[in-house]
């Protein structure tokens, strides 16, 4: 993890999947484009989940709960 943007989500209620669109979709409208990668705590995950292809979801257990780590390249 390099850089890029730490996004916090408390909304349980909402499907995973949801909840990281948000956060991909701000990343968007910050920056101009997608990260290329998200990377998420294991016990906020839950499933493995797939967002079309285009962003690799990464478990890592040091992202805090309810956050989303979301990264881009800086090559």
């Amino acid at each position: 993890m390099k850089e890029g943007l730490l996004w916090y989500d408390n909304q349980i209620n909402l499907d995973i999947k949801e909840r990281i669109s948000s956060a991909v979709d701000f990343f968007e409208s910050k920056y101009g484009y997608l990260p290329e990668k998200c990377y998420v705590n294991p016990d906020t995950l839950g499933k493995p989940v797939e967002l079309g292809g285009q962003i690799k979801i990464i478990p890592n257990e040091r992202v805090i709960l309810n956050h989303f780590w979301l990264e881009f390249s800086t090559e």
